[in-house]
C-alpha cells in the first residue's frame, strides 16, 4: 500500500514554474456541477519519509540543525486542474516557529492507479519560495513582526486554493491573514478580514500571545483551512478553533469551547459574512475545508492524539443550506441562542474505522491537507488526503487516496 518519493532533477526557476503551475491551473473542476460524492473506499497511501529534501536547493541548517531544505509540514494539497499535478503547502516550519524557515510551496506529482502496485506513486517537481510584492521571503519565525531588508515579515501558510485565473489564494494562520499570490509565489493583495478575527498584540509564543489578548484567534489557532466555491467568486476560511472571546480559558489560558467560525469573503467585493461549524468535542480542531457544490464541503475535525490513541480523525461533511449568518459576530455566546444555527454535518469518513484497516502507524496525529484529485479510470471522483509530520525526520508524511461514488442531484 506504500510507495516512496521519486525526484526529478531541480529546476529552480520562475520561468518554470509559469509553465509548471499556471499552465496547469486552469478552471478545470474535478466535480461537475451538481455532482454529490459518497461511498469513500481507500485506495492506497504513499509515503514521504521524513527525511526526504525539497527542490529548494538550500544547504544550510535551522537554529534548530534541521535542514532548510527538509520535505514535509505540509498544511495544504490542492489539485491543479489538469493531469496529476498538485501542489502542497508547508506551514511556518519546525519548531512552532522557532526558526527563520523561508516559506514556500511544493510541486509534485500524485500518480494513481489502483491496478497498479503501489496504487499511490509521488514524484517531486519543484519548490517555489512564497514573496511578498518586492520578492523578499516570507519567514516563518514567529517574531518576525515587520519586513526586514531580508524577510517579507512573518507568516504562517495553512490554506491553499488555486482560482481560475492562474492566480491562488492562501490563508495565514498568524493574522489571520487571507491572501492571493500570482502564478510565481508573488503576493498580489491581502482581504481586509474583520477586527474580531485578529490580535492586537502579537507575541511569539502561543502562551505569551493567548495572555496579552482577549479578543481574537487564539495563538496557532488561526484560519487553518481555506475553500474555493466551485463558481471561483467566494472564499471561506475556517477558523481552527473558538476565538478567544469565544470560549473560556483554560488553567493555560487558552480558550475553550465548540463555537468555531467559518468564514466567508466575496473575492471580488471582499464581504464578509459568517458561519458557526459547532466541534464534537471542545478538545477537537479543524484543519481544512474544501468545496463540493455551493453549499456542500468536506471538513477534517480531528483530535491531537496519533496511532492507538487517536480517538477523533474524521472527515465531516457539512451544509450552509440551513445555517444562519452571525448577525453580531464580535462574540459568540456559549450556547448559541436560536437565531444561530450551526453548519449541518455528517460524517463522511472516519480514519478509525474497520473498513479502512489502518494500522496505528498509519494513523498520524495530523491530517490536514484535502483535495479533489483527477477521475479514477473507473470514472470515480478522487479524494486526496495528506497528513502533517511538522517535519520531524522520523514521521513519515502520508497521502492517502479514496475513490468516491457520485451522482447528480434530482
Amino acid at each position: 500500500m506504500f510507495c516512496q518519493l521519486f525526484f526529478v532533477p531541480r529546476r529552480f526557476t520562475r520561468a518554470t514554474l509559469a509553465l509548471t503551475i499556471a499552465v496547469q491551473s486552469a478552471a478545470v473542476q474535478p466535480l461537475s456541477a451538481g455532482e454529490r460524492v459518497s461511498s469513500p473506499q481507500l485506495i492506497g497511501i504513499a509515503q514521504l519519509e521524513g527525511s526526504s529534501s525539497d527542490r529548494s536547493g538550500q544547504q544550510d541548517k535551522l537554529i534548530n540543525g534541521v535542514p532548510h531544505n527538509r520535505l514535509g509540514g505540509f498544511s495544504a494539497l490542492e489539485y491543479s486542474g489538469k493531469g496529476q499535478r498538485y501542489v502542497a503547502l508547508p506551514d511556518r516550519g519546525p519548531d512552532d516557529g522557532a526558526t527563520g524557515y523561508e516559506c514556500r510551496f511544493q510541486v509534485l506529482d500524485i500518480i494513481v492507479n489502483p491496478e497498479d502496485s503501489p496504487a499511490v506513486k509521488t514524484k517531486l517537481v519543484e519548490t517555489v519560495p512564497l514573496t511578498n510584492e518586492q520578492r523578499l521571503p516570507f519567514t516563518g519565525d514567529a517574531t518576525a513582526y515587520a519586513a526586514t531588508a531580508a524577510h517579507a515579515g512573518r507568516l504562517d501558510p495553512e490554506g491553499f486554493r488555486f482560482h481560475s485565473s492562474g492566480h491562488f489564494f492562501l490563508s495565514d494562520e498568524y493574522g489571520p491573514q487571507l491572501m492571493e499570490f500570482d502564478a510565481n509565489g508573488q503576493a498580489l493583495r491581502d482581504f481586509t478580514l474583520p477586527d474580531h478575527l485578529t490580535v492586537r498584540h502579537p507575541a511569539g509564543t502561543k502562551d505569551s500571545e493567548n495572555a496579552l489578548n482577549n479578543t481574537g484567534r487564539a495563538s496557532n489557532k488561526g484560519m487553518e483551512g481555506l475553500a474555493l466555491s466551485p463558481d471561483g467568486k467566494q472564499l471561506y476560511g475556517l477558523m481552527q478553533h473558538v476565538l478567544l472571546q469565544d470560549g473560556v480559558r483554560d488553567e493555560r489560558g487558552r480558550p475553550v469551547g465548540r463555537n468555531c467560525r467559518l468564514v466567508q469573503v466575496d473575492v471580488a467585493t471582499g464581504d464578509v459574512r459568517e458561519y458557526v461549524y459547532q466541534l464534537d468535542s471542545p478538545t477537537n480542531g479543524l484543519n481544512e475545508i474544501l468545496a463540493i457544490n455551493d453549499e456542500e464541503f468536506l471538513v477534517i475535525e480531528r483530535d491531537g492524539l496519533p496511532g492507538q490513541s487517536a480517538k477523533f480523525k474524521k472527515i465531516m461533511k457539512i451544509s450552509l443550506a440551513n445555517a444562519t449568518p452571525i448577525q453580531n459576530p464580535g462574540q459568540l455566546p456559549l450556547e448559541l441562542p436560536d437565531t444561530i444555527q450551526p453548519v449541518a454535518k455528517e460524517v463522511f469518513i472516519d480514519f478509525l474505522s474497520p473498513e479502512f484497516d489502518l494500522s496505528a502507524e498509519q494513523i498520524p496525529e495530523k491530517l490536514e491537507g484535502l483535495t479533489f484529485g483527477p477521475r479514477l479510470p473507473d470514472g470515480r471522483s478522487c479524494l486526496v488526503v495528506a497528513s502533517d509530520n511538522d517535519f520531524v525526520e522520523s514521521e513519515p508524511t502520508l497521502i492517502y487516496v479514496f475513490g468516491l461514488q457520485t451522482d447528480h442531484e434530482g
